[in-house]
């Protein structure tokens, strides 16, 4: 099968990280806006929508002109503030819309490559695995242009001749499919094709890639360098340029910046839920699910309030991880209003779960750890886990692990026959303090708040001690004895101050 790269463009980057930061501001896209460092009239206009551009403004212009052309038509024009966190937070999203169809991608600034060749079985044709790509990528909040082409450098050009091109892994064919397109399609493509690239070709009456490509390579070459080299053989449908994948980044990291501090748990609350809806949409991408999570608030004037949220299980529920910091930061508010938020998870494989045709379905291992995590929330994260037997000589020591250790750990190992075990013991905790009179042979009667019994048969002492080197050291006396009542008891005696207890009883 022959090599296909997809080249997914988020133009303006700058400004659809801001956009995808609110969901108002998202459904407000086709709206006026600008994009500028600050809200100042003297700050330059990076980024502009559609809208904005209809009206006359461009990038370059002060936010004081552009608000004047925009008062002239009589329209509201919205001054946003670039961020670097939502800019970072959009170029990891766009990294991961690419690992939701390879396992490998490579990167540039506001594009991301990635192999399609082996998604044959999966989508009927290339439009179909187009169209797959741009819906992916609106769930994270981003508008992609597509390419898909033989090489990495025909893909990137992909991208500047439609919202939505494949072109032909032969050479001839995507050279006939390039021939047509303006030679202004080269910017931005590289460093060396810059606008006076562009303007010196058109000086020479080249208008189209289709007469760029008709032109001999080496005297393209030898006039124009390494720059003419590059365009040429992009004209000519031959884009060599290697692909370089690497793996993706371990964590997935979500920040925002706010224009003014708040001080409210609900006002933080809500800036916490669209970070979180990124969050999971990006761990989607990868199948995977959030495995332990970091939030660390900006604090006004300065400094940082870091806190770390453990969870129980692999999870991907938005109400759960939402539920467990709003707890978290009930029991311990902020000292200081917030004026930024980063949150970050790594991310691990929720277990899979093979169901048994002959048993009623259990519960899936998502809606588990979900139960979990809501758990530790209401009881503490210490108190909720899988039961597990120290290494200890007391017979009612329990511990708990926590879950994903058990997890680990496997199933449990099976259990003998039924028939081969000796009785169960039903035990009390904590264990029920006891009046005990003894004879020659052991204990002969017993009295406690609920027990008053002659014994029968009396069987032990079964002397236990240990943690001698630790302040919890026991020294103890365990009596099986059969009661006039019937039952068979479990006693044990504290040689240290000669205090008796019951522990339970057999069935």
């Amino acid at each position: 099968m022959s090599q296909r790269i997809a080249c997914a463009h988020a133009p303006q980057l700058g400004l659809q990280a801001v956009l995808r930061r609110d969901p108002e501001l998202w459904q407000a896209r086709n709206a006026p806006a600008v994009l500028a460092s600050s809200k100042t009239d003297r700050a330059r206009v990076v980024h502009l929508t559609t809208a904005a551009r209809r009206m006359g403004i461009r990038p370059g212009l002060t936010v004081a002109q552009a608000r004047s052309l925009a008062s002239t038509q009589g329209e509201a024009l919205r001054v946003l503030v670039q961020a670097e966190a939502d800019t970072n937070a959009a170029q990891a999203a766009l990294q991961d819309l690419g690992l939701a169809f390879a396992p490998r991608i490579d990167t540039e600034a506001e594009r991301v490559f990635f192999e399609v060749g082996d998604l044959g079985a999966l989508y009927p044709n290339e439009s179909a695995i187009m169209e797959a790509i741009s819906r992916r990528a609106l769930q994270l909040g981003l508008a992609v242009r597509i390419g898909l082409a033989s090489h990495k450098g025909l893909a990137r050009l992909a991208t500047r001749a439609g919202p939505r091109t494949s072109l032909s892994a032969t050479q001839n064919v995507a050279a006939s499919q390039l021939a047509g397109l303006s030679i202004h399609v080269l910017l931005q493509l590289s460093g060396e094709l810059d606008e006076a690239f562009v303007e010196r070709l058109s000086r020479w009456g080249i208008r189209t890639l289709g007469q760029l490509a008709r032109l001999p390579e080496a005297e393209v070459s030898l006039r124009l360098g390494p720059a003419g080299t590059t365009a040429h053989r992009l004209a000519s449908g031959n884009g060599e340029e290697p692909f370089m994948p690497r793996p993706p980044a371990d964590a997935i990291v979500e920040a925002t910046e706010l224009d003014y501090a708040i001080e409210t748990l609900e006002q933080l609350a809500f800036v916490l839920s669209g970070l979180i809806d990124s969050a999971i949409a990006r761990l989607s991408c990868r199948g995977l699910a959030y495995d332990s999570l970091t939030l660390r608030l900006s604090r006004d004037p300065r400094g940082f309030d870091v806190r770390e949220v453990p969870l129980g299980a692999p999870c991907r529920q938005t109400s759960t991880l939402l539920e467990l910091l709003r707890l978290d930061l009930a029991r311990r508010p902020p000292d200081a209003g917030v004026t930024g938020a980063e949150l970050l998870m790594l991310p691990a494989r929720v277990r899979p779960a093979q169901l048994d045709f002959l048993r009623p379905p259990g519960p899936a291992p998502e809606r588990m750890a979900a139960t979990l995590a809501k758990l530790q929330a209401l009881v503490g994260v210490e108190n909720v886990g899988a039961p597990a037997a120290p290494d200890d000589h007391r017979e009612e020591q329990i511990a708990v692990v926590p879950w994903k250790n058990a997890v680990q750990a496997g199933p449990p190992p099976a259990s003998p026959d039924a028939a081969t075990l000796p009785g169960s013991i039903r035990r009390y905790r904590p264990p029920q303090p006891l009046e005990v009179l003894m004879g020659q042979g052991g204990p002969t009667a017993l009295r406690g708040e609920r027990l008053v019994a002659r014994v029968m048969v009396a069987s032990g002492p079964f002397r236990a001690s240990g943690a001698w080197w630790q302040d919890e050291a026991y020294h103890r006396d365990y009596w099986d004895v059969h009661a006039s009542d019937g039952a068979i008891y479990r006693l044990h005696q504290n040689r240290q101050n000669g205090e008796w207890f019951l522990d339970g009883y057999y069935d």
